[in-house]
């Protein structure tokens, strides 16, 4: 009889010991989730600080190479500097040039709520080349569209647009459209690429 008790207390002991391996298991499992979980936000918050961390580095790259070549802006009393691109562009520029091609400051119509001269800073969707857009058109309607839009591109412009090596702004992508529609073309109009740029 005293077998049997001892038995039955190692049987337990054992069942006790065992149910609490199992539950150090489960709470280590959940444990481990958790901590899983975690890492996963630190590394999505970090890779979000990576992404932005680059994005201004592009922009500045990006800002820095424009300076050059675009006409920028000094007026730092203009009360839409900070969303204008030509100010913005203009904080990269080579302080160590003597001439520097720049909206005129002394101007009543810049530097102010109604400035003539100001780009908002924005990024728009810019569409590249239009190899295959005639390829649906009849033929005098694609020659009096395609002299169209010569004209009012310039042919230097027209083939750079054309051949995609200049991007095409929306403003330029409306024009296209309307001269489409004005010599009869009803279909879609066929873009090569897009892509996603500042609107200089």
């Amino acid at each position: 009889m005293q077998n049997i008790s001892i038995l039955l207390c190692v049987v337990t002991a054992l069942a006790t010991f065992y149910n609490l391996f199992l539950l150090i298991i489960l709470f280590n499992h959940i444990y481990f989730v958790i901590l899983c979980r975690k890492i996963n936000k630190l590394r999505i918050g970090m890779k979000k600080q990576i992404d932005n961390i680059s994005a201004a580095e592009q922009q500045e790259e990006v800002f820095r190479e424009k300076a050059d070549h675009y006409l920028i802006c000094f007026i730092n009393g203009c009360p839409l500097r900070e969303q204008c691109l030509r100010w913005l562009v203009g904080q990269y520029a080579d302080p160590n040039l003597v001439v520097q091609t720049s909206v005129n400051p002394l101007n009543p119509k810049h530097g102010n709520e109604h400035c003539t001269m100001f780009r908002k800073k924005q990024r728009v969707m810019m569409k590249r080349g239009f190899t295959q857009m005639y390829y649906d058109m009849p033929g005098r309607m694609e020659k009096s569209i395609r002299w169209a839009l010569i004209g009012a591109f310039g042919h230097r412009q027209y083939f750079e647009m054309r051949k995609g090596n200049r991007l095409i702004s929306p403003e330029r992508q409306q024009r296209i459209l309307e001269t489409c529609r004005r010599f009869g073309w009803q279909g879609p109009i066929v873009y090569d690429g897009e892509q996603e740029e500042w609107d200089w």
